[in-house]
Parts: structure tokens; C-alpha cells; sequence
């Protein structure tokens, strides 16, 4: 394994790699890189005298976008099995954040940067971030019943794929259930879990 800056244009997309972003979030990466620099290196394999990206493909996007040169990229060198193993592993072993941390890390950064300029790197909608930053706001019983649920709670992430039309369906029917989400006792300690849990619920009840 090396780290060398290779030109954009020997670089290669993996066709084969599942992992998309769609609009809206290409655009967040690309503020991002344009606020912080490309501080995640591309992994590349070498592939028929051009260099195929394992890791990376929705950046190099942006970088071409960009009009950058070089980048710096980990070359490994895999045969085909073994890459697109390695492509799984890294675009889907990921840690679960700690809610009550999260949420005080959430104030800090936005005591500082102002929230426009967070949503333009976070992948977090206006509401969605303020309810996040919310959490441990309440009186100190509630705070403390929400910090040791999410401690004992072992909370699962769903990933599936919408068009642009079913997001933001599914988006206004979470949002009106955000209201009974919140006077719910329940031990899922984020509110627009509980709100989609109690959606399918409700439907599941009228059957």
C-alpha cells in the first residue's frame, strides 16, 4: 500500500460501486471540499493503465467539478473480489453516535458558525438540525431519562432509496407526526424515529 498524488484524469470511477448520493447531498459534499480541502484520501486500485476508484467515487465528481488537478489517493493492489469487498466495508461500516453528545457538539458548532453555513456541509435539513441540537434541553429529569435511553437503547439505521417526489412525502409525514412523537413514552429517544415508528403503527392499526 502507498499514498501518491495522481491526476484526475487517469482516475476512474467504479461502475460496478452501488453507492450514490443524489443531488442535494452531492452538492453538501461539495461545499464541504470546497470549505475544508480533500482531507479523506481516494483508494484506488491500478486496472488496466488507468487507476479505479474504491473509495472515493462521489468526490473525484466533485473534484472534476472542481477543476482540480491531482489528489491524493492510497493505491492498493486487488483483484476484483477483493475490491468491491473492500468497497462494501468502507461504504457501510460506519459508528452510531451517542444522541446527548452529538446534540451538545451540535450547540457548540452553531454558537460559532451560523446555521446556513452548517447545512451547507451537514447533510441535515433546518429542522431536522434544530431538533437534534435540542436534545438535552429539556428539564434535567427529562434530559436524564432521554441520555440513559439512548445509552441502553440499541438503535438500528435504515437505508433505502427514494425519488425526489417520495422524500418529500415521506419527509411532511414524519413532520406531522413530530407532535405526537413528542408526548409519547417510548424507548426511542429521537424524535423523528419515533415519529416514523408511530406512523407505520397507526397504519398498521387500522388494518
Amino acid at each position: 500500500m502507498e499514498t501518491t498524488n495522481l491526476p484526475l484524469e487517469i482516475l476512474r470511477e467504479a461502475v460496478w460501486n452501488p453507492n450514490q448520493l443524489d443531488e442535494k447531498t452531492l452538492e453538501k459534499l461539495k461545499q464541504s471540499i470546497k470549505r475544508y480541502g480533500l482531507v479523506e484520501n481516494l483508494v484506488v486500485r491500478s486496472k488496466d493503465g488507468y487507476f479505479e476508484v474504491l473509495s472515493g467515487n462521489q468526490r473525484l465528481k466533485v473534484l472534476v467539478e472542481l477543476k482540480i488537478q491531482t489528489v491524493p489517493c492510497i493505491v492498493l493492489e486487488l483483484n476484483d473480489s477483493e475490491a468491491k469487498l473492500l468497497t462494501q466495508a468502507l461504504n457501510h461500516i460506519h459508528g452510531v453516535d451517542d444522541l446527548g453528545l452529538r446534540a451538545q457538539l451540535l450547540r457548540e458548532i452553531l454558537s460559532q458558525i451560523k446555521q446556513e453555513e452548517v447545512l451547507l456541509v451537514l447533510p441535515e435539513s433546518s429542522d431536522n438540525l434544530t431538533s437534534l441540537a435540542s436534545i438535552g434541553q429539556e428539564e434535567l429529569s427529562v434530559q436524564l431519562q432521554n441520555w440513559q435511553q439512548s445509552r441502553l437503547t440499541k438503535l438500528s439505521h435504515l437505508n433505502f432509496q427514494l425519488t425526489n417526489d417520495q422524500k418529500k412525502v415521506v419527509e411532511e409525514a414524519i413532520t406531522r407526526f413530530i407532535p405526537f412523537a413528542r408526548g409519547n413514552k417510548s424507548d426511542n429517544p429521537t424524535l423523528r424515529g419515533q415519529a416514523l415508528y408511530l406512523l407505520c403503527q397507526s397504519y398498521l392499526d387500522k388494518e
